[in-house]
Order: C-alpha cells, then sequence, then structure tokens
C-alpha cells in the first residue's frame, strides 16, 4: 500500500456580490485550480509526485489574493483541462492501493464540493488527517496546528525553489512532517468527513473577546491587537495600517485574512466589575471584497493614521 499526501489550491469569487458568485450560490463556494500530491511508500520514502493545474469555469478571474500567494499565472489556467479531466488524471495516477491523506479537513471539503458540482464520476480512496495524529503525538489534539509549525517542530528546513502554498510543494512539506512522526501508520486511526461549506451571514462573521489588559498603549501594540483571529477561520490576520481612534475608549482597523479576506477590527476599552482594565476586541468580515474596495480602504486607513500621527 502506498500512501498518497494531497493538497490542493482554489480560486474564489472576487466579491460575494458578483456575477459569478450568484449564478451558483453556495454550491460552489471555491474552485480548485491545482492539485499536487505526493506517493509515500512503505519505508516513507517520497516515489513520485503529481502536479496538475485546473481551469476554472466559474470563478475565472484568479482572485488577487489567491494570485500573490499561489503565484499561479492565470494563463497557464486557462490552457488547463477541466476539473473532471484534472481529477480523473489524478486518480489514474494514483494507481490501486493507496489511502489519501492531507494536512486537516479543508482540502477534502473543498474537493468534495467540487466533486459534487461538477457531478465527478472519478472515485478516491478515503482520506486520514495527519494534523490531528500530530495533534496527538504533541499532546495538543485541540488546537491545530499548522504545517510550518509542524515543519519547525521536526525542525524541517523549507526549500528556497519550493515557496508554500503551491499545491505540489505542500504536498511535500506534509510529507516530510508524516515520515517524522513516531508511527505515522496510525494515521489510519483519524478519517476525515468533508464538512458542509457555506457562506457566512454577517451575524456569523463575527467574534468577540474580552482580554485584561495594563495600558491602551501595551493593548494596542500586543499581538492580541496586531494579529487578530479571522472571525470565520480563527487564522491569525495581519494589521498593516495599526488602529485609528474613533473616540477615548475606541480604536479600528482593517485586519487581512489570506483566506477570507477584508474585516474590521474593534478595541474598545473600559473595566470589569472588579475595576480591572479590560479590552474588548471584536473583528467582523467585510461584506464587500472586491479588490477595489480593499484598495481603497487601506488607503484611507494609512491616510488616517498619517493624520492621528500627525496631531501627536
Amino acid at each position: 500500500m502506498q500512501y498518497i499526501v494531497l493538497d490542493l489550491e482554489w480560486n474564489q469569487p472576487l466579491s460575494y456580490n458578483s456575477a459569478a458568485y450568484k449564478s451558483v450560490g453556495g454550491k460552489l463556494l471555491f474552485e480548485m485550480i491545482q492539485i499536487g500530491a505526493v506517493k509515500v511508500d512503505e519505508q516513507l520514502k517520497i516515489v513520485d509526485s503529481f502536479s496538475q493545474l485546473i481551469r476554472p469555469t466559474h470563478y475565472v478571474k484568479l482572485h488577487p489574493r489567491i494570485a500573490r500567494i499561489t503565484h499561479i499565472d492565470p494563463e497557464d489556467l486557462a490552457d488547463a483541462p477541466d476539473f473532471n479531466e484534472a481529477v480523473a488524471a489524478f486518480a489514474k495516477w494514483c494507481g490501486e492501493d493507496y489511502v489519501l491523506l492531507t494536512w486537516g479537513c479543508d482540502d477534502i471539503s473543498v474537493l468534495n464540493q467540487n466533486m459534487t458540482f461538477f457531478k465527478s464520476e472519478t472515485s478516491l480512496s478515503k482520506i486520514y488527517d495527519i494534523q490531528r495524529l500530530f495533534g496527538e503525538v504533541i499532546g495538543n489534539s485541540k488546537e491545530r496546528k499548522g504545517l510550518k509549525a509542524a515543519m519547525e517542530h521536526y525542525e524541517i528546513q523549507p526549500d528556497d525553489n519550493m515557496p508554500f502554498h503551491n499545491a505540489v510543494n505542500d504536498a511535500y512539506y506534509t510529507a516530510l512532517v508524516f515520515a517524522h512522526l513516531p508511527d505515522p501508520t496510525k494515521v489510519l486511526d483519524y478519517p476525515l468527513a468533508p464538512r458542509k461549506l457555506q457562506h457566512l451571514d454577517k451575524a456569523k462573521k463575527e467574534c468577540t473577546a474580552i482580554l485584561r489588559v495594563r495600558s491602551l498603549k501595551d493593548a494596542l501594540k500586543s499581538s492580541a491587537a496586531m494579529k487578530p483571529p479571522c472571525p470565520v477561520c480563527g487564522k491569525h490576520m495581519e494589521v498593516p495600517e495599526g488602529y485609528v481612534r474613533q473616540r477615548e475608549d475606541l480604536y479600528m482597523a482593517l485586519g487581512d485574512c489570506p483566506q477570507h479576506g477584508l474585516a474590521f477590527v474593534k478595541m474598545q476599552f473600559g473595566k470589569n466589575d472588579e475595576g480591572k482594565r479590560i479590552v474588548t476586541r471584536s473583528a467582523s468580515l467585510s461584506d464587500e471584497q472586491s479588490p477595489a474596495y480593499v484598495h481603497t480602504k487601506h488607503l484611507q486607513w494609512a491616510q488616517k493614521m498619517a493624520m492621528q500621527q500627525e496631531k501627536k
């Protein structure tokens, strides 16, 4: 039996108000644009690799954020096979005696939605979760660690010629982590099931946390403020400009999630019932995610920050 370590890249609509998204709605939230995989034999050696770009048919224009992190050339996608051709080629490459492995449930969920949407007749093996096994190994099964954190744990150095967010490169790095696990065969104890993907309404696109703080200045420079969690996926966002004062007790910033886009972050200061200083940090995903809107908001925020600095 061989292990097939799988990784995917996918595109998303430029805006959830776009005609492309409205034509399919929640039936296709993300459209796959690359399948990457490596074969690992029973001695845990990588013996082959697979990389296939996929021509999108609905979200044809590559989202600028996706283009930036994947470095995929839109012209290459135009000449690539469609989804059903690509997944059929992948299944043929996998062969007969194999199991699929991924890092977490995102890939299998997107794969399942694409196979359902495009009415794929291709059959694939069961899929198992390396991320969960890694969590058990390090004694932290509740917090889902990222692939880079796992590589750092095993002191696996990335190759400068193999950047992250390329499907076959990420599959390769995931396979290296897999091979470092004390008993990789235990991955078969962690089968994966796809979760239902859906576009969250505004009420579900918000998250709030109450934090103890020493001072307003320290709070605004803390990791809690500068790397707040995305309200959708929980991963750390970047806050490139910083916080603009709205009133004496309220500061706001723009947060960027690589996967879900622009969010508005608020830091509201006050005291709890014991008189201790606290800040209520809240983040909500923007309803508008078009590149022009996001670019304009960041320019406006940079100008506000500059004006705020001049007043000091």
